[in-house]
């Protein structure tokens, strides 16, 4: 039951970055137009706590994000149009992830070989689908801005992923022998 906790507080961290600390400190307006988000009225209990928070955490990420892009006001809205689409689209590949920590916590303490292989290759396919999302949204943010635009969002994104992933790996307990 320990480690189910343990397992079920990293999906949530799933969902969070770290790096984002920081940037909560950093004194910034508000943005523009910040991505918005509304729960669906049928969310309630531990998903509504947690769509709560994460909806919060992509608030935080959004100053982060228009800090470190550094755009005028014409770059952020034309930026902005594309990164709602992409941190929807971000929203719906962190649930699946999020479902792949929930389910090797419900499965640690009777792991086995089957399910051990099921896990690291819905892993895989989470990340690859990550990828060809910044993949996708780095040429979309391209077309609407420019490439240096568009390279600089690939940088930023990659930069609060890898901090996400290591944050994630290192709550998650190790699978026992």
């Amino acid at each position: 039951m320990k480690y189910k906790m343990l397992v079920l507080a990293s999906a949530i961290a799933a969902v969070s970055l770290p790096a984002l600390h920081n940037a909560a400190q950093a004194e910034t307006p508000p943005p523009v137009a910040a991505p918005a988000e509304a729960l669906p009225p049928e969310v309630t209990g531990p998903d509504k706590e947690l769509d709560l928070f994460r909806s919060s955490l992509r608030m935080e990420k959004w100053k982060f994000v228009r800090e470190a892009m550094g755009l005028n006001g014409d770059e952020e809205k034309k930026f902005l149009s594309q990164y709602n689409k992409y941190e929807a689209d971000l929203k719906k590949l962190n649930d699946k992830r999020v479902a792949i920590i929930k389910d090797y916590a419900a499965s640690f303490e009777n792991m086995n070989d089957k399910k051990a292989d099921e896990l690291v290759k819905r892993s895989f396919e989470f990340r690859k689908q990550r990828n060809a999302l910044l993949e996708k949204y780095y040429g979309k943010v391209a077309k609407a801005t420019s490439k240096v635009i568009g390279a600089r969002f690939l940088q930023v994104e990659s930069v609060l992923q890898g901090a996400g992933d290591v944050a994630i790996g290192s709550d998650i307990p190790l699978m026992s022998k």
